[in-house]
């Protein structure tokens, strides 16, 4: 006790007629200057704009604005008698406390609840929010649609809450948060409900988003964009009851032009040779993440025979082909599933809406591990090209294991599924089509390789038992 009675007075005397250590004012440091050297470092700090940002909030977006951007002007005397003040001028507790912040070498920010020692530009300010917060924010209140046809969804609409900002609310939150001690604003939005939510619509249990997966494919050539835009159709809609079993070769059907399918090239046994679906493990490893992480069982997966960039991170990825493997997985809730599928500009998403049963997933990795040198590259005569004329058709890709562990806890906080997820990827060599005068064609068009050096189907398991 004597010892902070004596430091409170020490450090009092030490610091006469200056700012206390730590005490800063729109982010500027006072600590130890006195009033005219403060005031000084004040008007240059505003001068240049050197004063900390105001961090703006609203739907778990973040936005950074500098003050001085939108006219903002200060009364610097009183902000440097607020900052003088810390220490002295509050009750003989917060001074005590104060001043052991500042021997502490603790940062204390002067804050001035006077709105009239600032100012700033609203219309400017208005304009900002319009322009850039608004866009982001806002959307219309949606109202639920829901019409099942032969155990199918033929339409299909959540509802979603109109959330608008309220601009004239928002700028008096701004107003008073200039100098307020945390910095941030969270911005009012004004929240308007829909009449008829996805519950109302039906009695099968159909009622929330539980599970998204996405992933994109962007560098895909028209082929395979076609291909995954006709293979994520396939499963839009579709409904999986409780306890039943989804077979992704079985959904998806014919794979042939008449299912609108175009064809890739696939290589086999050193030959590259057209065939119809490429691109259609996009679709199966969108689905498996949405399964991974919505905690659904997963009934059969296989990964792909060598990692594809398209599917990164290793470990998350589903290959499929008519007949085997597939991909499966069982709706282990209490309520129907139904897939809702869509893309949005290079990124395929699978949203599952069924019963929230509030589980809790944790999935840990993946963790990637014996990573070995890719092969010699091979060479493929063809008299499709030139001769002498070479066209890469495959990159090389290095040989990794990786595993992802995952575990489901239900509402109890029960596990239900307690998952090690193991894949192996082998080494693949770079391949190449060598133009050579007397080679059996290639039958498909050449131009369709996409930009990362990749022949537009997904790799086929056929290393694999």
């Amino acid at each position: 006790l004597v010892i902070a009675i004596s430091s409170y007075f020490a450090v009092g005397q030490v610091y006469a007629g200056r700012v206390f250590p730590g005490v800063s004012v729109l982010g500027i440091d006072l600590g130890g200057e006195s009033k005219a050297d403060a005031r000084f470092i004040i008007n240059k700090s505003l001068s240049l704009g050197n004063i900390e940002s105001l961090t703006l909030t609203a739907n778990e977006l973040e936005w950074q604005i500098n003050p001085i951007e939108f006219g903002f002007k200060a009364d610097v005397d009183l902000l440097v008698e607020e900052a003088m003040g810390i220490g002295r001028n509050q009750s003989l507790s917060a001074n005590f406390n104060s001043r052991i912040l500042a021997i502490t070498g603790k940062t204390q920010k002067a804050i001035v609840a006077d709105s009239k020692a600032y100012s700033f530009d609203r219309p400017k300010l208005e304009q900002y929010l319009t322009d850039q917060i608004v866009p982001e924010v806002d959307r219309e209140v949606q109202e639920a649609e829901l019409v099942i046809s032969n155990g199918r969804a033929t339409k299909f609409q959540p509802d979603q809450e109109g959330r608008s900002v309220n601009l004239e609310e928002s700028m008096n939150a701004i107003s008073a948060s200039l100098l307020s001690p945390e910095n941030k604003v969270d911005l009012i939005i004004d929240i308007q409900k829909p009449k008829v939510t996805l519950a109302q619509t039906n009695k099968l249990g159909i009622n929330t988003l539980i599970a998204r997966g996405e992933s994109n494919f962007s560098g895909s050539p028209a082929n395979r964009r076609q291909n995954i835009k006709v293979g994520a159709q396939k499963f839009d809609g579709v409904i999986v009851d409780s306890n039943e079993v989804l077979s992704f070769i079985k959904e998806l059907g014919p794979i042939d032009a008449r299912a609108g399918f175009l064809p890739e090239l696939v290589i086999k046994n050193d030959e590259t040779v057209p065939e119809f679906g490429g691109g259609l493990c996009q679709v199966s490893t969108t689905a498996f993440r949405a399964v991974l992480y919505g905690g659904l069982t997963i009934t059969e997966r296989r990964n792909h025979s060598y990692r594809v960039a398209y599917y990164e991170p290793a470990g998350t990825d589903a290959t499929v082909y008519d007949p085997y493997p597939d991909f499966k997985f069982t709706n282990d809730t209490p309520g129907s599933i139904l897939i809702d599928t869509y893309i949005k500009g290079d990124q395929l998403f699978f949203d599952f809406y069924g019963t929230d049963t509030h589980r809790r997933v944790d999935v840990d990795g993946p963790h990637i591990s014996n990573i070995t040198a890719f092969p010699e590259p091979i060479y493929i005569d063809t008299s499709t090209l030139k001769p002498g004329e070479v066209k890469q058709i495959e990159t090389a890709h290095r040989g990794a294991s990786a595993v992802v562990y995952r575990k489901v806890y239900d509402e109890g906080g029960k596990v239900i599924h307690n998952d090690t997820i193991k894949s192996h990827y082998i080494p693949w060599p770079a391949k190449y089509l060598r133009g050579v005068e007397d080679a059996a064609k290639v039958d498909t068009n050449l131009d369709n390789i996409d930009n990362l050096g990749n022949t537009a189907t997904d790799p086929l398991a056929l290393n694999l038992p």
